[in-house]
């Protein structure tokens, strides 16, 4: 137990350092950075395991389950190319499974403790429950709020953008960057066993209202692929829109930052696009696949107008977002539900969108996780149910399928147990009539 303690200290010593340099100069590689272990995505059958060892060689993962499972051993090599980056796929799992992970290094050294776990998710055609946080804008501070997470049953962690912050394109500041998000000790503490996926929004992408026009785009995209486990980055080494299923809960993470205005528009050809016609494609086929009650569409911006004269928002891509909310009315597509970040707000908002859809189109939007709050973005809007800028807010999500409608219950969450607001929704109220 003194290796680890040990290795919790040089962590400790390595975030402050980081912190106490300034925020847009590149530190020095140092191979005592260490970042992780991170649980990632992770199926009913399979896990990937993420660690920043901050030093070349091969290192060892053993997982280990139930008595009968026996023991997995994986090799894999850190090199300085991924920036000391190290991802294990471990297969051949059993669903809704707890197994127990180590790591070694070539010294024989461990990073790794008791707290080193992940559970396989369940099957999604049984009956259960299952418990994702959600949340957006992360400083590199720390934060009970990721502890309040984990307290509160979150089974996995899904991160919507500005996490962290970057605002640059350089790309040694944008590794250092994610190696300190990381390093957050309450956060660092909750990916060791919680499964962690993630897009991002413009402060992780490059720079602020930033869209895919901005050069260097190809360094925070790799520094995004290295400080992350999931099981696909876009296509064609272009974007990072991913997608995963927990549960009775299909989760799509959308990449509106790397195509926009790249291109002309899939859905008018006078006007550039946001999505791209590759990840649209992608997003069509992924929808019709999914049979999950709940399909969560995430991505970093807002689906409206921010009304603030920046343009990183569904309101300035209308031809887009009604385009999808097409393809949803003409497949009859049951159980949407839009998810955003970005704005420093906290809103409900629920869409008219019953002739067209079939059923109402509700929207999700929680910021921030750190305490800058923007109230002036809380725009009037005749949909908007609830808003309100609130610092340090998550969103707790439920779904239930014990019991029939499925029933999904999402609710904004503040770090000091103030109440905020909540909404139960079945899987009845969100199918075409």
């Amino acid at each position: 137990m003194s290796n680890h303690l040990d290795r919790r200290a040089m962590l400790a010593v390595s975030a402050a350092s980081l912190l106490a340099q300034p925020a847009l100069a590149a530190p020095e590689a140092a191979p005592s950075e260490i970042s992780g272990p991170m649980v990632g995505h992770t199926t009913t059958t399979s896990s990937q395991l993420w660690l920043r060892p901050g030093k070349a060689g091969s290192f060892v993962l053993k997982v280990e389950g139930s008595a009968n499972s026996g023991t997995k051993t994986i090799l894999a090599e850190a090199n300085a190319d991924e920036d000391f980056c190290v991802k294990w796929n471990v297969p051949g799992l059993s669903p809704a499974t707890r197994y127990q992970y180590s790591i070694t290094g070539p010294d024989g050294e461990t990073y790794s403790d008791d707290q080193c776990y992940f559970t396989t998710s369940p099957e999604p055609t049984k009956p259960g429950k299952v418990c994702l946080a959600f949340g957006s804008c992360a400083s590199n501070n720390p934060s009970k709020l990721w502890k309040q997470m984990e307290d509160q049953g979150a089974e996995a962690l899904v991160l919507l953008g500005d996490t962290p912050y970057i605002d640059t394109t350089n790309l040694d500041v944008a590794r250092a960057k994610h190696r300190q998000f990381l390093q957050v000790p309450e956060l660092a503490a909750m990916i060791r066993h919680t499964p962690t996926w993630g897009t991002w929004d413009d402060h992780d992408f490059g720079r602020n209202d930033s869209d895919g026009r901005l050069k260097g785009k190809e360094n925070t995209r790799k520094a995004f692929v290295e400080y992350r486990a999931l099981r696909e980055f876009g296509h064609d080494q272009s974007g990072i829109y991913t997608k995963f299923e927990y549960g009775p809960v299909d989760v799509f993470l959308l990449d509106t930052r790397w195509f926009a205005r790249t291109e002309k528009s899939f859905a008018d050809a006078s006007k550039l696009t946001l999505l791209g016609k590759e990840q649209w494609k992608w997003l069509q086929e992924s929808l019709l696949a999914s049979t999950a009650p709940f399909k969560l569409l995430t991505c970093g911006m807002i689906w409206d107008d921010k009304e603030n004269g920046e343009s990183d928002d569904w309101g300035t891509y209308t031809h887009e977002r009604d385009a999808v909310y097409q393809f949803i009315a003409d497949n009859k597509i049951p159980g949407v539900v839009l998810i955003g970040g970005d704005i420093h707000c906290s809103r409900l908002l629920k869409y008219k969108t019953e002739q067209t859809i079939g059923y109402p189109m509700y929207q999700f939007i929680v910021s921030p996780i750190h305490d800058r709050v923007i109230p002036a973005l809380n725009v009037p809007h005749p949909d908007l149910v609830r808003g309100e800028a609130i610092p340090h807010v998550w969103m707790r999500l439920e779904v239930d399928t014990t019991q029939s409608p499925a029933k999904l219950h999402a609710e904004w969450v503040q770090m000091d147990e103030q109440p905020m607001w909540d909404i139960t929704l079945t899987a009845d109220e969100l199918t075409p009539a």
